[in-house]
């Protein structure tokens, strides 16, 4: 049996009581993780706790027994048991498919649930064929999370929290939210801890300055400058980012994430959308707009799309290189500058 995305999520919450076993997968892995955890709960019951073995590639490999062996532990105090295999693909793919094939067979073949979470697997993978094809075992595949689950999952988890935050604050910490999912969770974990006895809502200030680290601004700086067409600042900006030992290619990638944007900007205009600025990922707040339509005239879709050919030559060339990219990444940057601060 395959499930895909709110169908996955939707058995995750209340699982069919004939599937003991569960194949949790997809790019993402803590969507994997998180339903995952759903799923725990939803087979432990109301008011209930499970007894959880984990195990990884690395444990099962060394000791391929330990797996059944602990399929087949009853728990001493009674509770719920729960066998959770974090695997990294099919390096394990013939134990883990034995055991399912086992757990098919019988129904009280094993005393604990079987729970494997995986990251992105291809159809032709031998361990997503066996989940889906068993009868008693259940594939759930996850997608990586849309703007709206974003915002709606980090309101309740602040709520939860009790952490009270301004509208324009949670638009602008969610627009800011990576969209790996692990990776978010830990986000909206530094904000509910940093917001805890605050004694009134997070302001749009508070989440810059949580959210901003001194890279990340330096960062900011560098590209807008770049493209905005001041050259002096850009090049001070990229030197105090070399100062710091960052890589010119993480430079280039961030670059190119804002020509992305902006193209995405030109569309959405071109379009006759209402607030653009705000469906923008990330967003760019209303008293920011005028300054990044200013940015806008300076690079119609068409230079833009140089820009984007800029950007794949100078990774290329810097691959080519080996070594450093440093001065590859500077010269374009110096160049696009010049660019833009001829064009005001």
């Amino acid at each position: 049996m395959l499930l895909q995305g709110k169908k996955a999520a939707s058995f995750a919450r209340k699982p069919d009581p004939d599937v003991w076993a569960v194949l949790a997968f997809g790019e993402d892995e803590g969507l994997a993780s998180d339903n995952g955890q759903l799923l725990i709960s939803a087979w432990a019951g109301k008011d209930a706790h499970a007894d959880v073995t984990l195990l990884d590639d690395d444990a099962i490999r060394k000791e391929p027994a330990l797996l059944f062996d602990a399929l087949e532990a009853v728990s001493l105090l009674g509770d719920p048991r729960v066998v959770r295999v974090r695997t990294s693909g099919d390096k394990i793919a013939k134990l883990l498919i034995e055991a399912i094939e086992d757990g098919d067979k019988s129904d009280g073949r094993f005393s604990a649930h079987l729970l494997i979470e995986a990251g992105s697997l291809p159809k032709k993978s031998k361990l997503r064929s066996a989940a889906e094809s068993a009868k008693r075992t259940a594939g759930l595949q996850f997608f990586a999370d849309e703007g709206v689950d974003i915002e709606q999952r980090a309101k309740q988890a602040l709520k939860e929290a009790g952490v009270d935050i301004d509208p324009e604050a949670l638009r602008l910490f969610v627009g800011d939210l990576p969209g790996h999912r692990m990776a978010a969770n830990s986000e909206i974990e530094k904000l509910g801890l940093y917001a805890r006895g605050l004694g009134r809502a997070v302001s749009v200030a508070d989440v810059r300055a949580l959210c901003a680290t001194e890279f990340e601004q330096t960062l900011s700086t560098a590209i807008s400058a770049t493209l905005d067409g001041h050259p002096a600042a850009a090049n001070a900006a990229f030197e105090k980012l070399a100062l710091a030992g960052t890589a010119g290619i993480s430079v280039l990638r961030s670059l190119q994430f804002e020509v992305r944007r902006m193209l995405d900007a030109h569309v959405r205009i071109e379009e006759g959308q209402s607030n653009p600025n705000m469906k923008l990922r990330p967003p760019v707040w209303q008293s920011e707009w005028p300054a990044y339509r200013a940015r806008l005239s300076k690079w119609p879709v068409r230079r833009l799309t140089r820009v984007m050919e800029r950007i794949y030559d100078a990774e290329a060339q810097a691959k080519r290189a080996g070594g450093s990219t440093d001065a590859v990444v500077r010269v374009l940057m110096n160049d696009l500058a010049r660019a833009a601060e001829a064009a005001r």
